[in-house]
């Protein structure tokens, strides 16, 4: 049986979920879809009803394109509240040493996560960045070598209970179970850098609707993570307020027209605005120049975060996120960052949204899970298991959540356990 996986990542604006079959190591998308979410604001769930509603709309249309039932889901969570740890964790083995399996590694990764933190947080991924066994160090797990003692260099990232348990929570009152969760800015990672730029250094920006997260990896660890109050928004706004139109027709004109070549198109007239009898028109240009202008203070804010890197401009660094989606403000971004910088689109057939980097991503992040826990169970089975190359043409080329009083979902209680 093929891995099939679906992912869920809830945002403040939208709801992104995607179903992908795993094949010689390469994501297949065989369903995508992008959504309105609600009841999310900066990242907390403020009404988990129409929130629910939300997620079951998307999973039915899926599981009706599909023609199977959806069982389990990937979860991306916001980024904001999370911390970072670095941790080191060691096991004995046999005195003339046994073969290390994937429970020892398991094992070890718990340990990891015995420190003294915040009763307020909970972990929510554990992440090994170096083993260490008799043969030496290396990144990728040793199963099957002959070692007396296991030790383990890991990445915890946890976050804030109160955030994450609604957001278990609202999957599972659709019937769903969680199969593993993950910060988007570290899901995003795994898509938009190879292994090499995660231990040279690399700086990934994924703008959101009213926020945007900065985050720094180097060594294989993530280790700088902050969120910035700019956005997708505050370019909607600008176009709203300058040409005194409502937000949802200045999105419109944003996504269509948007770019910030003053160049393009500058004397077609896109839209007239009449006050007190007097008409205003507004050209591609006039638009243009409003983005643009927006543009250069979006970045100027995420600079300021990204000035506490040491050495930033040296970096590969990377735009993502769909409200990056703009044509040149990867211009605008390496004059306002003095660096080189890149808008980063994945290359995935059916997934080429700026925005679906996370869940991209998440796919692979459950891929190299796999190889730590042994294989998860997959999210959905195919009616015909010969149907999946139809389907990509066709549509592209643990029990109930416990409340918030300090009890854990059963996803979390049964990988973190320290028993």
């Amino acid at each position: 049986m093929k891995n099939i996986y679906a992912v869920l990542d809830i945002g403040s604006a939208t709801l992104k979920f995607l179903v992908a079959e795993i094949s010689n190591l390469n994501a297949n998308v065989l369903f995508v879809k992008t959504i309105p979410s609600h009841g999310v604001k900066k990242g907390i769930i403020e009404d988990d009803r129409i929130l629910t509603r939300d997620i079951q709309k998307v999973i039915k249309e899926a599981e009706e394109f599909l023609k199977t039932k959806i069982t389990s889901v990937a979860l991306a969570i916001p980024t904001i509240k999370a911390k970072l740890y670095q941790s080191d964790s060691s096991i004995s083995l046999k005195d003339d040493g046994s073969k290390i399996t994937n429970e020892d590694i398991l094992r070890v990764l718990r340990l990891s996560a015995k420190f003294k933190r915040s009763k307020d947080e909970e972990v929510v991924s554990i992440i090994p960045v170096r083993y260490h066994s008799d043969k030496g160090a290396t990144i990728e797990a040793p199963i099957g070598e002959v070692s007396r003692n296991l030790i383990v260099d890991a990445l915890v990232i946890t976050t804030n209970k109160e955030l994450l348990y609604p957001y278990i929570s609202v999957v599972e009152k659709c019937g769903i179970e969680v199969l593993d969760i993950t910060i988007n800015a570290f899901a995003c990672a795994k898509e938009a850098f190879d292994a090499a730029y995660l231990q040279e250094g690399a700086v990934l920006i994924d703008i959101g609707y009213k926020t945007s997260t900065i985050s720094f990896y180097k060594d294989g660890y993530l280790q700088y993570l902050t969120v910035c109050q700019v956005g997708g928004y505050d370019f909607t706004r600008n176009v709203a307020q300058s040409m005194q139109i409502s937000m949802n027709q200045a999105e419109t004109y944003k996504i269509k027209y948007g770019s910030l070549d003053v160049t393009k198109g500058q004397n077609d007239i896109i839209h007239t605005t009449v006050i007190d009898g007097k008409k205003y028109d507004y050209t591609q240009q006039d638009l243009a120049d409003i983005l643009k202008e927006s543009a250069y203070d979006v970045i100027g804010k995420i600079k300021e975060k990204v000035d506490v890197i040491d050495s930033a401009g040296k970096y590969e660094t990377l735009i993502v996120g769909g409200g990056g989606e703009l044509e040149m403000i990867d211009t605008i971004a390496s004059e306002v960052l003095e660096c080189p910088v890149r808008v980063y689109r994945p290359q995935t057939i059916g997934a080429r949204d700026m925005s679906l980097v996370s869940t991209i991503g998440m796919v692979y992040y459950l891929m190299e899970r796999n190889k730590i826990v042994g294989n998860y169970p997959s999210s959905l089975v195919l009616p015909d298991i010969s149907n999946t190359m139809s389907v990509r043409f066709k549509g592209l080329t643990k029990t109930s959540s416990k409340n918030q009083n300090g009890k854990m979902s059963k996803l979390i209680d049964s990988f973190f356990s320290e028993d």
